[in-house]
């Protein structure tokens, strides 16, 4: 993979971002665009200019496989989606484009171009303008990757605002990807990006929601930002240990695998929590299971309770026939002290040694 000098950059119109508009740009589009900017030859510095081969194109971004038809037409894809959306122009010579030295120039006024998004979740429209500078050390973090970039310029972008939170809605909207995917490709990128959880509160209804997370590249990190981490982590701990001081079951008081599945919404549910939840004494651990499955029933995640009922049914069937069988246990085998077994044995002894034809009571050992 190329490494790009911190001297060096690319700037990114923010109209990227806006899923859903003319501008929006895929992975592939995205990236293409921004390594473009950063392999301009000696003397095209200072200009919007670049020229290269498509087969170089393949080979900085890593798109090369055994089936070069597919590779060209995924760089031209990219290349033409580009020029369609008005970032760039392109010029060669030849027949094919990909068989010519292209000419590409970015289009400055792309940089001023401004949009706006209506989405569901929030009552004003998401503005998208102006633009964000990526210099080397940020390309190299994505390894040359378009999902990875986005995220690495998205963050840059968004984190130069004060305070400004992102939602898991709103990454599926960058990304034109689907909620689990857009967590899968965040995931991937924890390496380079600090993420600090948005806080817990009870909404109007009494149900328990979460503010969205903020973003930060890890090598961009204020002293503020590390603060309100370990501020986070600390609200964490101290909102799981509340909940759990007013848990009154003796089986389940300190058990905090049990609380977190049941309360902490982040915790997947298992097996433990939900034999807890049925068989618990506790009234605020039973609403918290209520609470939670009443959640997942809205989200048309009611498939996992009835999972875990039928493990724990079956569960329990198991248990009862072991139970069962261990109660039969005495009748079968009657238990008796060493003293019994032992006068037991000296009888059946006895009785061997009457049956021997050429037995003598005097041949006995005397002990």
């Amino acid at each position: 993979m190329l490494k790009m000098t911190r001297r060096t950059f690319a700037v990114l119109p923010n109209v990227a971002f806006a899923g859903g508009t003319e501008y929006h740009l895929t992975k592939d589009e995205l990236m293409v665009f921004v390594h473009i900017q950063f392999v301009k030859q000696v003397g095209l510095m200072d200009t919007q200019i670049t020229r290269i081969y498509t087969d170089m194109l393949l080979e900085d971004l890593e798109w090369k496989t055994t089936t070069a038809s597919r590779d060209n037409k995924r760089v031209v894809t990219a290349l033409e989606g580009l020029e369609k959306k008005g970032y760039i122009v392109i010029q060669f010579d030849g027949k094919k484009i990909t068989n010519s030295l292209l000419t590409i120039t970015v289009v400055e006024e792309m940089m001023k171009v401004g949009t706006h998004v209506s989405v569901k979740w929030k009552d004003k429209p998401l503005p998208f303008k102006g633009y964000t500078k990526i210099e080397g050390d940020d390309y190299n973090l994505a390894e040359v990757d378009g999902q990875k970039m986005t995220v690495i310029a998205y963050v840059l972008w968004r984190s130069g605002i004060e305070g400004y939170k992102i939602a898991f809605k709103e990454w599926q909207l960058v990304l034109n990807v689907s909620d689990k995917t857009a967590q899968s490709i965040i995931n991937d990128c924890d390496s380079n990006i600090n993420i600090i959880r948005g806080e817990k509160y009870k909404d109007e209804n009494g149900q328990w929601r979460q503010e969205p997370n903020t973003y930060e590249l890890k090598k961009n990190m204020s002293t503020k930002s590390k603060l309100e981490k370990e501020k986070q982590e600390v609200t964490s701990m101290t909102y799981l240990e509340k909940f759990a001081s007013t848990v009154t079951d003796p089986r389940y008081m300190g058990d905090m695998e049990v609380i977190k599945e049941l309360y902490d919404k982040d915790t997947p549910l298992d097996w433990k929590g939900y034999e807890a939840w049925k068989e618990t004494t506790c009234p605020n651990l039973k609403k918290a299971g209520n609470d939670l499955f009443a959640i997942l029933e809205k989200k048309g995640q009611t498939w996992l309770k009835e999972k875990l009922e039928k493990e724990y049914q079956d569960r329990k069937k198991h248990q009862t026939a072991i139970e069962i069988a261990m109660a039969k246990l005495p009748d079968i085998i009657p238990y008796e002290s060493d003293e019994e077994e032992a006068e037991r044995q000296a009888k059946h002894q006895a009785i061997r040694n009457v049956k021997k034809k050429d037995y003598s009571f005097f041949d006995e050992e005397i002990v």
